[in-house]
């Protein structure tokens, strides 16, 4: 069971959305997580739950994933509940407090980051009377340390603007003149602040409006989705799937068996018609 929302208006800039879920299985599920032009904030609430990557056990406490420009996968076993949060790498920087480059594409564990206030904020989660109120425990704790927090420097917030907003459709080189500097300086400097190169977030941002084409109401071909999105043709575009998603556009439509699903982060889960599981009601008690 799931169920999304955008975040309070205060936090618009810094904040994707909000994805509340709960799931229990017996057998070992296999996730894949897309690449992405966000940080992943993992708010466990189940102790239970046992996962591992590549055959490693991983940290089963709440996490913070750093950006990554190629999919991961994970197995996971057991009950499943949580908070994930979507932060841009704005609210990252500004909540972190550190370039994400820092952080990079592991999982560090929110205790190492945040010390007791992710002890804290774990049990007022739990405590929390429905899923309507842990969004807004959310809300109020990001609004807490995000809005005074530092920034990204001017000109890379607006290359990353740029890159994301023009759905990587923008040259490095005009990006550069824009912001003053030479080309190298800009992507030495994207690439410490936000943690993926201005090429990989590029990538990821046209790889988005595919998904958002693909995935939405009647969507057009496949090879009309490529020329669209700037591809040089299906082939191209079924490449960089592969590379970013984990599969082709085809297989991303195809239905999933019952121990494998894909996180898309908001690029899909705000489209419930494309979600697995069941929704949670707003006002349904978590007991």
């Amino acid at each position: 069971m799931w169920q999304t929302r955008r975040p309070d208006k205060r936090l618009t800039r810094w904040v994707n959305f909000y994805l509340a879920y709960r799931r229990a299985t017996g057998v070992t599920m296999v996730r894949t997580v897309a690449a992405l032009n966000s940080i992943l904030v993992i708010v466990d609430l189940a102790p239970a739950i046992q996962r591992s990557l590549q055959g490693v056990p991983s940290a089963t406490v709440s996490s913070v994933t750093g950006l990554t420009g190629t999919p991961i996968a994970y197995e996971r076993t057991g009950k499943e509940e949580g908070v994930i949060v979507e932060l841009t790498p704005l609210g990252a920087r500004a909540l972190l407090g550190m370039p994400l480059s820092e952080l990079g594409t592991a999982r560090v564990g929110m205790a190492d980051l945040f010390g007791a206030d992710a002890r804290r904020l774990t049990e007022q989660l739990w405590d929390a009377d429905d899923v309507d109120h842990r969004f807004r425990i959310i809300d109020q704790w990001l609004a807490d340390r995000i809005l005074d927090g530092p920034k990204l420097p001017r000109a890379l917030e607006g290359s990353w603007r740029s890159l994301t907003g023009s759905r990587g459709d923008v040259r490095i080189t005009d990006l550069a003149d824009r912001a003053g500097v030479s080309r190298q300086h800009l992507t030495t400097s994207f690439h410490r602040e936000i943690g993926l190169s201005p090429k990989t977030v590029a990538r990821v941002a046209r790889c988005h409006w595919a998904l958002r084409l693909i995935t939405g109401r009647n969507p057009p071909p496949l090879a009309t989705v490529a020329e669209l999105c700037g591809y040089t043709d299906q082939a191209h575009l079924n490449r960089d799937f592969r590379l970013l998603v984990g599969s082709t556009p085809t297989g991303l439509l195809q239905s999933r068996d019952a121990q494998t699903d894909l996180f898309l982060g908001s690029e899909i889960a705000l489209h419930p018609q494309h979600a697995t599981g069941t929704p949670l009601e707003s006002g349904q008690p978590l007991s």
